[in-house]
């Protein structure tokens, strides 16, 4: 057997597809039902897939070119099997069981001879160039696309778009054509809001002006900084892999985990963001775990906890997500947990918001720690909460209500050292701590 290619992510997967449909049927498929004689042979996968017809279907695919082939009639390409049998291999559950004679052919790069041993290397790295130069072009192309599409929005009036979302679907789906799925997510976020809602012209107005501004940032990724290439490239959708993460420099730390929040990003995948501070670096960091099809997370770290690791951050400006490397040691936190009364101002966590927006204007949220006491009070016909700081300060509570009703009925309106996600609209409450009511017990709502 030749040496295992290295795997795609379910994101790459999804960008491959030729259009939604026909990713959730492939994903549909990814189940070990349907499927027999499953196998890899370095970048070659294979497989036999039960269908609608009496045979069941031959599917074939080489990863590094990529070549896709299948013995169905479907015009689609790559169709749902081959994508099936993709969404497998991704996830890890593709058996290998030997190489068995396929009719549907082997792609023409596996009847080429072996280049030499010397040769693989610079040969492997420009086949990946090729391929990531193709990739940018398809990219480009398709936010071309995007900003004529953005401009006939304004032109038209966005209260046209309010009751249309196949129109935003349409979009979404062309985005995903073009391998920008962070752009497709967006839009399809945006299609969902209830076009009744407070505020909405406002914030689907704000969104497309980032989304125009991710375009015209990408048409000049030749001139960017690389640690702003890599931002954007993220917010389009380019993923990087573990294994080159795991390969940059580490941030040891004694990293405190004091939140976490689940998204649903669209009706297949969840996303749970875990939230870290280092206790000698003061840094912050995001671990971000998924759920695919309501299936369980891979949960390595729970609030409450400490752990002594290696921190890999991701490539981009600010950094904040990372990956967890060396694990020395975990326990439970302790009282040192509490922070500076100085640094958790209102005031302070505005201007880290902003510092890091300067960065990257399409970030969503940032941690942070404030000092002081939950209010709720009376505004028309809506209550208004708030964290008032020790000086007087306050930010807006967002989240949902229930959620700070119990924060407020918990704390009895004191002040806390609260740990949150701070947002456009106010902050996010994940929990507290206090040194006398709570014996410096985090305190996780």
């Amino acid at each position: 057997m030749g040496h295992e290619s290295a795997r795609w992510t379910i994101e790459r997967v999804m960008a491959a597809a030729p259009d939604s449909a026909s990713a959730i049927a492939g994903r549909k498929l990814a189940t070990a039902g349907p499927w027999s004689g499953v196998g890899q042979d370095g970048p070659v996968l294979w497989g036999q897939c039960r269908g609608s017809a009496r045979e069941a279907y031959q599917v074939l695919i080489d990863t590094a070119g990529p070549r896709y082939k299948c013995s169905c009639p479907s015009r689609k390409f790559p169709c749902k099997h081959v994508l099936g049998l993709l969404f497998r291999w991704a996830e890890g559950r593709l058996a290998d069981d030997g190489l068995p004679g396929l009719e549907v052919g082997t792609p023409q790069v596996a009847a080429e001879p072996t280049a030499p041993r010397g040769a693989a290397e610079p040969a492997k790295a420009a086949a990946a160039r090729a391929r990531a130069e193709e990739r940018d072009a398809r990219v480009a192309a398709g936010l071309l696309e995007l900003q004529q599409w953005l401009a006939d929005r304004m032109a038209d009036g966005l209260g046209r778009w309010a009751t249309a979302p196949a129109r935003w679907e349409e979009m979404a789906a062309r985005m995903v054509d073009a391998q920008a799925p962070g752009v497709a997510r967006t839009l399809r976020r945006l299609a969902a809001l209830p076009p009744g809602a407070d505020l909405w012209a406002e914030e689907v107005l704000a969104e497309l002006g980032l989304l125009d501004l991710l375009a015209r940032a990408f048409a000049q990724r030749a001139a960017l900084p690389e640690d702003f290439l890599a931002t954007v490239r993220s917010h389009l959708g380019f993923t990087v892999g573990k294994a080159d993460v795991l390969r940059l420099p580490p941030v040891a730390d004694r990293w405190s985990v004091f939140g976490l929040h689940d998204s649903q990003d669209d009706e297949r995948v969840a996303t749970r963001r875990v939230w870290l501070r280092g206790r000698e670096t003061g840094r912050f960091a995001v671990v971000l775990l998924f759920s695919i099809n309501g299936g369980p997370y891979e949960m390595t770290v729970a609030p409450g906890m400490e752990l002594d690791a290696d921190l890999h951050f991701y490539p981009g400006r600010p950094p904040l997500r990372a990956l967890i490397g060396n694990r020395r040691a975990e326990r439970e936190l302790t009282l040192d947990l509490v922070v500076d009364p100085a640094a958790a101002t209102v005031a302070a966590a505005r201007d880290a918001w902003a510092r890091a927006l300067a960065d990257d204007p399409w970030l969503n949220v940032w941690p942070a720690v404030v000092r002081g006491r939950l209010t709720a009070g009376p505004v028309g016909d809506t209550v208004e909460f708030q964290l008032v700081g020790e000086d007087g300060d306050a930010v807006a509570l967002r989240g949902p209500e229930s959620l700070r009703w119990r924060a407020i009925a918990v704390t009895g309106g004191e002040p806390m050292t609260w740990f949150g996600e701070l947002r456009r609209d106010g902050l996010n409450v994940l929990s507290f701590v206090d040194p006398v009511r709570t014996h410096g017990e985090l305190v996780v709502l």
